[in-house]
């Protein structure tokens, strides 16, 4: 049992190619399909022309085969010889896109084919309620270790796990929380899958870093907000702001999750943690007029495209990179020099309520906290306290300036 499977056997025949004609009939046919595939994604009409292009490069080099019967192996070796000419990388990266959207959607395959070894691993996150992006971590982290000894990981010793922690703490350096990732997929890995006994490595679980986060005042976040012009974006971070939420949860707003009589966002939280949050009033008409811009029945910041057609009918909500460019280029325009990501504004609306008299207790329900402790920390970044706690201790001190040297 093996982790990567390094040859793919598998054959696919689609259409009668020995019927006169029957090649290019089948040719023309997966173009159609292809087209047509990208059409219900809802690709620009731009990213279509390109993906076409880099399609027919690859059905060219076919010798007697059509792209109906190409193996993933085949589509493999022409991106390889592609980088082997010194293809650049963003034409790469196209050709690389557009053959794995034709391989999986098209013709149904998976581009990277799993082995029965990380199948049940997956299979025993799903059984533990691990969430997607959880998953995918934890398999990157395994996959790693993997290629690192060029090996299946169910055939590595206690050792070789011990040394590869020290590859990547004091050779690479790499950051606490990279490690701390990599260790808990690699730790769950061996204890779940493998029935192993993690104590033997002797690995630790590393310490902790704790940094105080980037805190924006509420006419820094207004300043931010305004220097966003599209309704779509502006409304997603500003009701990220006004609801306390992490940026996965602002983008996967649905329509259904808001109440309108009772003025509260359902957040479908972390961890599978539903909560319910206080919408402002000043929030409502700026969420009818989104919705409104593109009238989608599921999500409230839907997917749009490029061109901004597709948000009535698209299946996906707004992407987060999407998002998190439009923050940061807000940032840069405002002049700020702090920092300041999608997060802090999550930061943001915590601290600004403490400081308004808000309870703790009432902050942690709604950020979704899972102990009071996490909350209490922005009692410390709030400016009323501190410089109340800055008075108290120069009266307390005042005159020791006066004692004899």
């Amino acid at each position: 049992m093996v982790w990567i499977r390094y040859s793919e056997n598998k054959e696919y025949t689609m259409g009668d190619i020995s019927k006169p004609n029957g090649t290019s009939h089948t040719l023309l046919q997966k173009g159609v399909e292809f087209q047509s595939a990208m059409q219900k994604a809802g690709f620009a009409e731009a990213t279509q022309k390109i993906y076409r292009r880099a399609f027919d490069k690859f059905t060219k080099r076919l010798d007697r085969k059509t792209p109906a019967t190409a193996t993933l192996k085949e589509a493999k070796r022409h991106l390889t010889e592609l980088k082997q000419q010194g293809a650049k990388s963003a034409a790469y990266s196209t050709a690389s896109a557009a053959l794995r959207f034709f391989f999986e959607k098209v013709r149904g395959m998976e581009w990277k084919p799993i082995s029965a070894l990380q199948k049940r691993m997956v299979e025993d996150m799903c059984l533990h309620g691990f969430a997607s992006s959880t998953q995918n971590s934890y398999v990157r982290a395994v996959t790693a270790l993997a290629c690192y000894y060029n090996k299946s990981p169910d055939l590595l010793n206690e050792e070789d796990l011990r040394k590869y922690f020290v590859h990547l703490t004091c050779e690479r350096k790499l950051a606490q929380p990279t490690i701390t990732i990599a260790l808990c997929g690699i730790k769950f890995f061996y204890e779940k899958t493998l029935k192993r006994d993690w104590s033997l490595t002797g690995v630790p679980i590393p310490k902790r870093n704790k940094f105080l986060p980037v805190i924006i005042s509420r006419q820094e976040v207004r300043l931010i907000l305004s220097k966003i012009r599209l309704v779509r974006h502006s409304t997603c971070l500003k009701l990220i702001y006004a609801c306390g939420l992490r940026l996965s949860e602002g983008c996967a707003v649905k329509v259904t999750d808001i109440d309108r009589g009772r003025m509260q966002l359902r957040v479908r939280g972390k961890g599978s943690k539903d909560r319910l949050v206080p919408i402002p009033p000043a929030m409502m008409p700026l969420l009818a007029e989104c919705w409104r811009s593109h009238r989608n029945p599921v999500w409230l910041f839907p997917f749009v495209g490029r061109a901004g057609s597709h948000g009535a009918d698209t299946d996906r909500h707004v992407p987060i990179a999407t998002v998190q460019q439009v923050m940061r280029a807000a940032v840069i325009e405002s002049g700020l020099t702090k920092k300041a990501t999608v997060h802090s504004l999550r930061h943001a609306y915590a601290t600004h309520l403490l400081e308004a008299g808000v309870g703790l207790r009432m902050i942690q329900r709604w950020m979704g906290h899972s102990s009071i402790t996490m909350t209490a920390h922005y009692a410390q970044l709030t400016t009323q306290i501190k410089d109340a706690s800055g008075k108290i201790v120069g009266a307390l001190m005042a005159d020791i300036g006066g004692l004899p040297g």
